[in-house]
């Protein structure tokens, strides 16, 4: 993947609230070292801010707490999970080290604004880290539904984050694993959920995926853990 002439995003696309995905994603992103481009990584995170100041803090286990302390590491989902903070952790460490250039919180929310247009927004989000720097290879963890390239009847009948980027220089991939939990939000309730086996059996990589909107999978190759929410 990382040799496909023109590559710029990768889009990874998750079921938010697992233990897996986030370190599977983190060793993908230390794999795009190989290339010896310049790594921007997306997070689906809402402040940039707060996310600036830990990445280049220099008091570890303060700046874990006075990040926990912000409002959206305090929501109860998977998003801000016990996952997520160590992914967040590893990628902190690997800018500190020259290895990861950025890290773009692109998912800012707007009060009032349709769901449509929050896709465009996440999107334009990652043009503009992308275009800070043109040769740079920028990979992104975000949630299935944002990941996928074509319409999806059964969320609405808008436009997804992952086709607004330019499809011939954008590989998205869906995580697959054998199925299991993952702590989410349903009927009200959060808390670790039934996941359904995806097919993922195999660790890896694998192009041409059977799931419409994508170009691949990412598969864990494991059972779902669910991961609660780190400030917990």
């Amino acid at each position: 993947m990382w040799a496909r002439s023109g590559l710029r995003f990768v889009l990874v696309g998750e079921m938010h609230g697992t233990t897996e995905t986030p370190a599977i994603f983190g060793d993908l992103v230390c794999s795009a070292r190989a290339t010896k481009r310049t790594i921007i990584v997306g997070v689906e995170l809402r402040e940039q801010q707060a996310l600036e100041v830990f990445m280049g803090a220099e008091n570890h286990d303060a700046d874990v707490k006075e990040l926990l302390s912000t409002a959206e590491w305090k929501r109860d989902d998977g998003r801000t999970s016990t996952a997520m903070l160590a992914l967040v952790q590893e990628l902190r460490a690997l800018k500190v080290n020259g290895l990861v250039s950025g890290i773009v919180a692109f998912s800012a929310s707007h009060a009032g604004e349709s769901a449509a247009k929050g896709e465009e927004r996440m999107a334009a989000a990652i043009l503009r880290a992308a275009d800070r720097n043109p040769e740079a290879l920028v990979i992104v963890l975000t949630g299935n539904v944002h990941a996928c390239k074509q319409i999806l009847p059964e969320v609405g009948s808008y436009r997804l984050m992952a086709s607004f980027l330019p499809p011939a220089q954008t590989v998205s991939l869906v995580v697959t694993d054998r199925g299991g939990q993952a702590w989410n939000c349903q009927n009200g309730t959060c808390g670790p959920n039934a996941l359904g086996p995806s097919g993922g059996v195999n660790r890896g990589v694998k192009l041409m995926s059977p799931h419409a909107g994508f170009d691949g999978v990412l598969s864990t190759g494991l059972a779902a853990t669910a991961s609660s929410p780190a400030s917990r």
